[in-house]
């Protein structure tokens, strides 16, 4: 009886073993092993390598002022020209150029005539200064560093040198750049338009 119920026991037992490994796959160390991720009968593909090509955008050519060769000039902080010529006649050409150009002359202050009626003789020659503006570029060049507004208007000067020869120049308008606490660019483009037609107009004296 006692081997009857053990022999029954290890059937029970043997039948458990065998159906648990019934799906367990042979593993082998040789060429392919049953756990990796592809298996054996699956055929390999080579690579594509992908050839990129670059696409030309068509770039909109976008022009700063600052990159205008053409739109500015580079001038000497002081800026000058001279050549023989009456102050009489250098004088209506410097109002025709300044008024061609929009240019209004404020005031001119004679400093020769005014330093004769000191009695100092001993002094320049045609000595005037010239206080010019455009006040619409003013709101630009003020509006984001009031302060500059001591350095307006704008001043060309002229005096008789020691040759005998009519000066005509100016401090450059740009210089200002110099003082502005907050960079403008719309200000610094002005400031440079400046230079570039004051230049003009002071070279226009000389060249007639």
């Amino acid at each position: 009886m006692y081997l009857n119920k053990l022999f029954v026991f290890l059937a029970i037992l043997a039948g458990l073993i065998f159906s648990g490994c019934a799906n367990i796959e042979y593993i082998s160390m040789s060429e392919h092993d049953p756990w990796e991720d592809e298996p054996e009968n699956v055929v390999k593909k080579e690579p594509k390598f992908v050839k990129k090509v670059r696409v030309k955008k068509d770039k909109k050519e976008v022009k700063h002022f600052s990159e205008d060769k053409e739109e500015f000039v580079e001038i000497p902080d002081i800026y000058e020209v001279s050549c023989k010529i009456d102050f009489e006649e250098a004088d209506l050409q410097l109002r025709s150029a300044l008024e061609e150009k929009n240019y209004k002359i404020i005031k001119v202050s004679h400093v020769t005539r005014g330093m004769k009626e000191q009695g100092r003789k001993d002094f320049w020659e045609n000595m005037n200064i010239y206080m010019i503006c455009r006040l619409s570029d003013g709101y630009y060049v003020l509006k984001h560093n009031p302060w500059l507004v001591g350095l307006c208007p704008i001043r060309i000067y002229t005096y008789q040198n020691e040759e005998e020869k009519l000066v005509i120049g100016m401090f450059r308008p740009s210089l200002a750049i110099k003082w502005m606490g907050n960079p403008d660019l719309e200000a610094i483009k002005v400031l440079k338009t400046y230079d570039k037609e004051l230049k003009e107009v002071i070279d226009s004296i000389c060249e007639k």
